[in-house]
């Protein structure tokens, strides 16, 4: 006798080794979207490879009601790529199979994980260009107009592209120097060369200022030299000169003293636009 097709519920034991074998990820490759929150609710989806009723995608008529509850036709996804997998045309159940276990070996394996972690970092943060400078030009009282700021869009979005391969330690090392270079921007320890487009602030007060001990200052300013963003810089003390810790703007524009200026009076996040690379709050 043909057995009548009921949806069963999966069973609490087939959705604990679910989501053990899922990495708390979803299923679809790329993708980083938690199965369960830092609050502990589970905002993932449990997906069907066969679907559980008639109607639904790759549906098999063959299966029974506990093959299809079973946890070799399930898989935890995100909501997106759940939608996404609805295209039978391109996701058939030997696709699924074929990713869902690609996942779940990741995970049942030490090793994997362990390389699987081991990604370019950098790649995770999407960086928002500038569209135009409507908001800082109106925020710092600059009074130009679109037209007269189509250059500086396009150096900003240029310097941008080179910013989003840099790792976000060396990106929040730039916003500190820059958040101390402007906060002291009236006192003798900083100084702007804008001939050159260098805004400099001695070595000593960064140093002290963000607690760090010279090695790891060091090793910071090495990075900035490498990445092209700033390093070491001589600059006028009352003392002679002294070297300091410099970042570099772009065509003689010292970009990053205006952006914090523009963030303290805005009021916006620094960090926001140096660390996360948004930089689309500088326009409307």
């Amino acid at each position: 006798m043909t057995e009548e097709v009921k949806r069963l519920t999966p069973t609490p034991e087939t959705l604990r080794e679910l989501y053990l074998k899922s990495g708390n990820l979803c299923a679809f490759p790329g993708c980083t979207h938690l199965m369960m929150n830092e609050e502990g609710t589970f905002i993932g989806q449990v997906c069907h490879i066969a679907a559980a009723s008639p109607g639904g995608e790759r549906f098999d008529p063959t299966m029974t009601n506990e093959d299809r509850r079973h946890v070799s036709n399930l898989m935890l996804m995100c909501y997106e790529h759940h939608t996404v997998t609805d295209d039978v045309t391109v996701y058939t159940v030997e696709q699924l199979r074929r990713m869902k276990a690609d996942h779940e070996r990741k995970f049942a394996n030490p090793g994997e994980v362990i390389l699987e972690r081991l990604k370019d970092l950098t790649t995770l943060t999407q960086p928002k260009p500038v569209k135009n400078l409507r908001r800082i030009n109106k925020v710092l009282e600059w009074g130009q107009l679109d037209a007269e700021l189509v250059d500086q869009v396009g150096w900003l979005n240029q310097y941008l592209e080179d910013y989003r391969k840099v790792p976000r330690e060396v990106r929040g090392f730039l916003r500190a120097v820059v958040q101390r270079t402007y906060r002291m921007k009236d006192s003798r320890v900083a100084s702007r060369d804008s001939i050159w487009g260098w805004s400099t602030i001695l070595i000593s007060d960064v140093r002290d200022a963000l607690g760090i001990s010279q090695r790891i200052l060091n090793e910071r300013v090495q990075q900035l030299e490498a990445y092209n963003l700033g390093g070491f810089y001589e600059m006028d003390t009352p003392s002679g000169e002294q070297m300091g810790v410099g970042i570099k703007g772009v065509q003689g524009w010292l970009f990053w003293i205006d952006i914090a200026e523009f963030c303290e009076r805005a009021p916006e996040s620094l960090e926001a636009i140096a660390e996360h690379l948004d930089f689309s709050r500088l326009g409307d």
